[in-house]
């Protein structure tokens, strides 16, 4: 049996304590009574977790865990004593944090970014915050402007390190556009960037590639509809205005209003953008549905 796992069983005997299972990886292990559907019955089978309990002994729970031994979790923090920390991870019996796999001073309440693992002198399922040994290095699966899972692990005064996918780890480097705080155990999504060939991950917290320009695209069309069809933006416009209107620098802004004149959506003039007239954006919208029936 495989323990930090989830098993199927089928129950071989009814005792008062519980129920005795057979399980399908091999190996007997007890379901106690308070932890079994009303309805069981010897012969049935069933998906069960498998754990230790405080006597070191294979114990099966129906009851589910936020994360099984190989994964990576973000947890509460619910006590605190002199050996280590204890986290809920959805079962009655909480998950044990070691003081030696901690990375600073927790407190009930904290958020907590651990890997679970079977200790391998007790065979009991701890977490550790030493997360960096765990993660994956091979990237070959992601590309470059993917869009991921983050959470965030570490903060450095100058970039924020995140789990990418619950498997990965990425960067993400701070300077002056980037407003948001960051906290251990935030969660959120976010773009691949970059990825070198010792499978660092560079990160953005905006689309990039293909999806920034069809995001910032459709951006300025709303943008153009609620102002009544006109925006006063144009070549003549500073950096820092296009910036604080679109939160685009002034080259990726010329370069979609080049693209959407391109397509017939917009008139580009001297003194800004407008919506082109309906007929043009009809004409274009038949040509999209020509190319996507075209590519099938």
């Amino acid at each position: 049996m495989h323990i930090g796992q989830f098993e199927y069983a089928r129950v071989e005997e009814i005792k008062p304590q519980g129920f005795y299972l057979e399980v399908e990886s091999g190996g007997r292990v007890l379901l106690p009574g308070s932890k079994a559907p009303n309805d069981l019955c010897e012969g049935d089978e069933l998906e069960v977790f498998i754990y230790v309990d405080n006597e070191g002994r294979p114990i099966a729970t129906t009851q589910k865990p936020y994360a099984t031994v190989g994964e990576f979790a973000v947890l509460e923090v619910k006590d605190v004593n002199d050996i280590g920390a204890f986290l809920d991870w959805g079962l009655d019996k909480d998950l044990f944090l070691p003081y030696k796999q901690q990375l600073g001073v927790l407190e009930p309440g904290d958020r907590c970014v651990v890997y679970i693992l079977e200790d391998e002198r007790t065979a009991r399922i701890v977490a550790t915050e030493k997360i960096k040994a765990f993660i994956d290095r091979n990237t070959r699966d992601l590309h470059i402007s993917q869009k991921v899972d983050l959470v965030v692990y570490d903060v450095a005064e100058d970039y924020v390190d995140f789990l990418v996918n619950y498997r990965y780890s990425g960067r993400l480097h701070l300077d002056s556009t980037i407003t948001d705080t960051f906290e251990i155990g935030d969660c959120g999504e976010g773009y691949i960037q970059n990825i070198r060939e010792d499978g660092r991950i560079s990160l953005s917290l905006k689309p990039v590639g293909y999806h920034a320009t069809m995001d910032a695209a459709d951006g300025i069309m709303k943008k153009l509809e609620a102002a009544g069809g006109r925006l006063p933006f144009s070549d003549s416009s500073s950096p820092e205005e296009i910036q604080q209107e679109f939160g685009l620098s002034k080259k990726a802004f010329k370069k979609v209003i080049g693209g959407l004149f391109r397509q017939g959506r917009i008139l580009i003039l001297n003194d800004g953008i407008r919506l082109a007239p309906k007929k043009e954006q009809r004409r274009y919208s038949r040509r999209i549905s020509k190319k996507n029936f075209r590519s099938r």
